[in-house]
C-alpha cells in the first residue's frame, strides 16, 4: 500500500469524479503552521490518498469489513492538552457530477476508494483561558489489517501559536447574521411531527448551530406558506416538499377568532435561550409568493396581499381559510398584541422577501401600519429602486449584493440615516461570490471581510435547511436557476444533529474575521486598514463587484487561502501589541 499523506488549510476543498491529473501537487507542500488567538479554534485538514481501497478511523473502535480484508488507516491527534476533535469530510455530487468535500461527518468510521484523496478535519478548541504561546500539535497515522497489530506509519507535527488576543463569544458578536429558519423541513427529514416535543428537541440542536455562528435573529412563519414552497411543484425531475407552515395556531368558535401564539413563543424562548435575542422576523404577513398558474393565489379578495391564514372550526371540526380582509387585520393586531405583551414588539420586524411591484407594497404596508402601527419593517431587495421609493419607511434593508453596487452612493449615505440596520446578501444570484458547492471555500470567509469593507452591518441569506427530498444523497436541485448548496449550510443528521460543512466553517471563520477587523478599527482607526484590505481585495471599488464589470473572481478578491492567513495573522500580531 502506498499511502500518500500531508497536511493543509481550512480553505482546501477536495473534488473527486474526474481526471485527477496535476492533483497530487497538494502532497508536495505542508501546512503545518497555525495562527490563533484565546475563544477561538485552529484548523488543518490531513490528507490521504492511496493506492488502494481502504477505511478511515478517527476513532478507537474496532473495524472489519463487509468489502473483505481491507487495511484500516487509524488518525489520531493530539495538541499540548488542547481538545481536539478529528471529522472525516463527506462528499457530496455538484451540478457537474464531480464529487466535492463539504460534510463534516460524526462517522468513526469511513470506506475511502482508492487514487481518492480523503481529508480529515482536525479541530483544536482555544479556550479563553489558554496562555498565549506556542502549542505542538502532532498527528499520527496507524496502519493495520485484520488481527494484525497496528503500526505506526506517519507521524505530521504543527504548530498553533495563539496570540494574546481574545474574540468574543458568539452571542455577543457586532457582526448581524441572519439565516432564516426553515422549522416544517426540519421536521419533514427528520421524520417528526410538526411542532411536536421530538420537534423542538431536534430543532434545539439547529438552533445551536445557529448560535455558535453569532446569528442574531428568530424566524417566525405567521401565515401558511408564505413562500409557496419556492414553487418546488415546478420541479418535475426531483420532486421536494419545501413548503413552511405556520407557527400560529387559530380556532373559531360562535363568540370569534381564538389565536394561540405557544409555538411561535416556544421556539422564541428556545432560540434566545442560546443567545439568539436580537431581532424576531415575521415572515407571511407582506409580499407572499403567488403563483397563480399553479393555483397558488391570494384567498381574501378584498385584501391586497396574498395572506394564508388556516383556522380550526369548532362548530364543524373542519379547518377552514380567512377569506376576508377585515378578519385578516383583526389577525394581524392580535400578532402585534402579542409581542407587546411579551415585552419584545421593539425587536419584532415584519419582513418581505424580494418585492417586486411597488404600489402593491405601498398598500400592504399602509394598511400593517395603520391596524398594528407598533410594527416594523425589513426587506430582502433584489429591486434596487425599492431603496430610494421605502428609505424613509423601512427600518432595515436588507440589498442584494448586485443592489448593493447599483446603489452604493444613496446606501453610503442611508447608513448613517436608517432607523434601522443595512445587510446584504446573496442568493441564486449572483454567481460569485457565492456558497455553493461549487464555490471556493473563501468566498464563504469573504462575507465577513467584505461586510466589514463596505462598512454594512451583517449578512443574510435564505438558506440555511431548505433541503431538497434527499440531501444526503442528492442536493443539486433546480439547476442551473438554483447551483448546488445554494439551499442549505449543514445537512440533516441521523442522529437528529445538523451535520456542519466546510462553508458553514469557513463562514464562521470570515465573521471572525469581520469581529477582528473591528478591534483591530477601534484601536488603530480606518487609516490603517488600508494595507489590510490589500492582502484579500483586488479593488476597493464595491461596484466593481456587479456582474456587469465583466470581473472574474480572481480580478475581484484573493483565492489564495494562504492571503487569508496571512490577513488573519497580520490582524492578530498587531492586536495583541496595543
Amino acid at each position: 500500500m502506498r499511502l500518500k499523506s500531508t497536511l493543509t488549510d481550512e480553505t482546501y476543498k477536495a473534488s473527486y469524479g474526474v481526471d485527477a491529473y496535476g492533483e497530487d501537487v497538494i502532497f508536495e507542500s505542508l501546512f503545518n503552521k497555525v495562527i490563533a488567538c484565546r475563544g477561538d479554534w485552529a484548523v488543518l485538514q490531513l490528507l490521504l490518498k492511496s493506492d488502494e481501497d481502504f477505511y478511515l478511523n478517527v476513532g478507537k473502535r474496532p473495524n472489519f469489513s463487509p468489502r473483505g480484508p481491507l487495511r484500516n488507516i487509524r488518525v489520531e491527534c493530539t495538541v499540548d492538552d488542547l481538545p481536539v476533535k478529528i471529522f472525516p469530510v463527506g462528499f457530496i455530487e455538484d451540478d457537474d457530477r464531480v464529487y466535492k468535500a463539504d460534510l463534516l461527518l460524526y462517522d468513526e468510521v469511513v470506506f475511502v476508494e482508492r487514487e481518492k484523496i480523503q481529508p480529515v478535519w482536525i479541530e483544536v478548541t482555544i479556550p479563553k483561558d489558554t496562555q498565549a504561546r506556542n502549542y505542538t500539535g502532532r498527528v499520527k497515522i496507524y496502519a493495520q489489517r485484520m488481527f494484525e497489530d497496528e503500526e505506526l506509519i506517519k507521524e505530521l507535527d504543527f504548530n498553533i501559536q495563539v496570540k494574546d488576543v481574545e474574540l468574543p463569544e458568539p452571542r455577543n458578536f457586532r457582526f448581524y447574521l441572519d439565516l432564516w429558519q426553515h422549522p416544517s423541513n426540519i421536521a419533514r427529514k427528520h421524520e417528526v411531527h410538526l411542532w411536536s416535543d421530538e420537534h423542538f428537541r431536534v430543532l434545539e440542536g439547529y438552533v445551536k448551530s445557529l448560535a455558535d455562528l453569532g446569528q442574531k435573529a428568530i424566524t417566525v412563519i405567521a401565515s401558511e406558506i408564505p413562500w409557496s414552497g419556492q414553487r418546488c411543484y415546478r420541479v418535475k425531475n426531483y420532486p421536494s416538499d419545501l413548503f413552511e407552515y405556520s407557527m400560529v395556531r387559530v380556532e373559531r368558535d360562535g363568540s370569534g377568532y381564538h389565536y394561540d401564539f405557544s409555538v411561535a413563543e416556544r421556539y422564541i424562548d428556545l432560540c434566545m435561550k442560546y443567545g439568539i435575542d436580537k431581532e424576531i422576523e415575521v415572515f407571511g404577513l407582506m409580499n407572499i409568493w403567488l403563483d397563480p398558474e399553479y393555483g397558488y393565489t391570494g384567498i381574501a379578495e378584498d385584501y391586497p396581499d396574498g395572506i394564508r391564514i388556516r383556522y380550526y372550526d369548532r362548530n364543524d371540526g373542519a379547518f377552514k381559510y380567512i377569506r376576508n380582509g377585515e378578519e385578516i387585520k383583526a389577525y394581524i393586531k392580535a400578532l402585534e398584541n402579542f409581542f407587546i405583551e411579551k415585552d419584545l414588539i421593539d425587536r419584532v420586524r415584519i419582513v418581505a422577501d424580494e418585492p417586486g411591484d411597488i404600489e402593491k407594497y405601498k398598500r400592504s404596508l399602509e394598511i400593517i401600519r395603520e391596524v398594528a402601527p407598533g410594527f416594523r419593517f425589513k426587506s430582502a431587495i433584489n429591486h434596487s429602486e425599492f431603496i430610494e421609493e421605502f428609505k424613509d419607511v423601512i427600518s432595515d434593508f436588507v440589498p442584494v449584493l448586485p443592489g448593493v453596487c447599483e446603489k452604493w452612493d444613496i446606501l453610503k449615505e442611508l447608513k448613517s440615516k436608517v432607523a434601522g440596520r443595512i445587510l446584504w446578501y446573496v442568493c441564486c444570484w449572483p454567481p460569485y461570490p457565492n456558497t455553493f458547492i461549487s464555490s471556493p471555500l473563501v468566498e464563504s470567509r469573504l462575507i465577513g471581510i467584505l461586510t466589514a469593507f463596505m462598512g454594512l452591518d451583517g449578512f443574510l441569506r435564505w438558506n440555511y435547511t431548505v433541503w431538497p427530498e434527499d440531501p444526503r444523497s442528492r442536493i443539486s436541485y433546480r439547476f442551473p436557476h438554483w447551483k448546488a448548496g445554494d439551499t442549505n449550510f449543514v445537512y440533516p443528521g441521523k442522529d437528529g444533529r445538523p451535520i456542519l460543512t466546510l462553508r458553514y466553517k469557513n463562514l464562521k471563520r470570515g465573521i471572525e474575521d469581520y469581529e477582528l477587523l473591528m478591534m483591530f478599527k477601534e484601536e488603530y482607526g480606518e487609516k490603517r486598514l488600508e494595507s489590510l484590505w490589500d492582502k484579500i481585495l483586488k479593488t476597493k471599488d464595491i461596484r466593481a463587484f456587479h456582474i456587469s464589470s465583466g470581473k472574474s473572481p480572481n480580478e475581484l478578491y484573493s483565492l489564495d487561502g494562504r492571503d487569508y492567513y496571512e490577513f488573519r495573522t497580520a490582524l492578530l500580531e498587531a492586536l495583541e501589541k496595543k
